[in-house]
């Protein structure tokens, strides 16, 4: 018997025997995780490094926006790989590379070989989002997936989060050439956490026949249980579709607004804010801590909203489009501000709201994709988004140099993301149907 997309059926209300769905799940969280602590430290480190290094603004602007540069440019051939060879391969190898990449900044002679280090840790990074997206895909029923998203997604605070108070601790007691040696050495050993134990549903050793139903309750499956897999979708031909645009275009706003955060709020607290080097470091932590709770039960309250009948469409437009207009709102207060506690309150409150829908975003590949081809649309979607981040560094470097100031930088950012929530308001959420 056939089970259809979205139809009713015992699956869906049956417990299943194991739960091995979240082991999955949790091994995307710590691969996140690492990522964001391996590539926010130079953010943290920035003021020192422009320092030591004697770099400006607008160097130091160009030297985070470079990660993004091969981040972006290897980001369609990253989906084929995905769609190719599965997370499992594909998953070890960028921890394994973006790891010794974080080491070699450690022994970086200027902005030259910064530059490059930045440029090889961009390439080693972009699958890192993509498998997340394509393992949820596969392992996490409808019912579960804006949660399961929100969980890894969230890592990315907890990286930024850790980030802060661990490199400031690590660069005043070693120094900064310690702290991306120390960092870098846990992606390494976190890739072979992944290599063994990382499994497909089908290759799992210890996932039940009761599991494998649950999780594809909103798939088409065929007399010998096995999922039936549509027709490809070319990677090229995801931008003739109207939905994959509009995705394309909030993605675009999302990450201007995310690396922009990531990359120049430590900066812009002590340059623009007057924040001492360990104020800064308490300071830019809260807003992730914020981050964190809110993006997990902004998924958890999703969900449950779901399953008491709120469609996919209802569900992305009002926890992407709702709360990023809020998020630009918040953040415009915090340039207005002058006291540094309301500071730090509005952008831990930007950053919340924001982080509060964040899940939906990466639920999204899972979505329109059809069965297996997560890691394509994730991959499409995270290229484009990351234009913006490529934009982000760099611009507000410049703008910096205005008569604005960083605040400059931080007015436009607010714009771009309240026009990101109206590229998710009007877009449609349904499956894309392969021609």
């Amino acid at each position: 018997m056939s089970v259809l997309p979205g139809s009713s059926t015992e699956a869906q209300y049956i417990k299943p025997q194991s739960n091995i769905r979240w082991s999955a799940v949790a091994l995307c969280c710590g691969m996140i995780t690492i990522c964001y602590i391996d590539r926010v430290n130079l953010a943290v480190t920035a003021p020192t490094l422009m320092k030591v290094f004697n770099l400006t603004p607008a160097e130091m602007g160009i030297l985070m926006s470079a990660f993004f540069w091969s981040y972006v440019l290897v980001m369609m051939p990253t989906g084929w790989m995905i769609n190719r060879y599965g997370p499992k391969i594909i998953g070890f190898w960028c921890c394994l590379v973006w790891g010794l990449a974080t080491v070699a900044m450690a022994v970086v002679t200027g902005f030259k070989s910064m530059l490059a280090v930045r440029v090889v840790l961009g390439v080693t990074e972009s699958p890192a989002y993509p498998v997340s997206a394509r393992v949820v895909s596969v392992w996490v029923p409808a019912r579960e997936r804006t949660f399961s998203s929100a969980a890894f997604d969230s890592c990315s605070r907890i990286g930024n989060a850790i980030a802060p108070p661990l490199v400031v601790w690590l660069t005043m007691t070693w120094g900064w050439q310690e702290s991306f040696l120390i960092t870098g050495l846990m992606a390494v050993a976190y890739a072979f956490v992944w290599k063994f134990n990382y499994h497909e549903p089908d290759d799992h050793p210890r996932v039940t026949e009761s599991e494998l139903a649950y999780i594809r309750q909103n798939e088409v499956v065929s007399t010998d249980g096995k999922v039936e897999k549509p027709k490809p979708i070319p990677i090229l031909q995801l931008f003739t579709y109207r939905q994959m645009i509009l995705v394309c275009i909030g993605a675009f706003c999302y990450s201007y607004y995310w690396t922009n955060f990531n990359m120049w709020i430590p900066t812009y607290l002590v340059k623009a804010k007057g924040f001492d080097m360990k104020a800064m470091g308490m300071a830019a932590m809260a807003p992730y801590i914020a981050g964190v709770t809110l993006e997990v039960l902004g998924g958890y309250l999703m969900d449950a909203w779901h399953r008491r009948g709120a469609s996919i469409n209802k569900l992305r437009r009002t926890g992407l489009g709702v709360c990023l207009l809020l998020a630009a709102a918040t953040l415009y207060m915090a340039v207005l501000s002058s006291d540094p506690v309301m500071i730090v309150v509005w952008l831990t409150a930007s950053m919340g709201i924001f982080s509060f829908g964040a899940g939906n975003k990466w639920s999204i590949p899972s979505d329109i994709a059809p069965y297996g081809q997560g890691g394509g649309v994730a991959s499409v979607m995270n290229m484009v988004g990351n234009i913006g981040s490529i934009i982000a560094p760099a611009l507000t470097g410049y703008l910096a140099g205005g008569a604005l100031g960083y605040n400059g930088g931080f007015i436009a950012m607010a714009v771009i993301v309240a026009i990101g929530s109206i590229a998710y308001i009007f877009n449609d959420y349904s499956r894309l149907v392969p021609r």
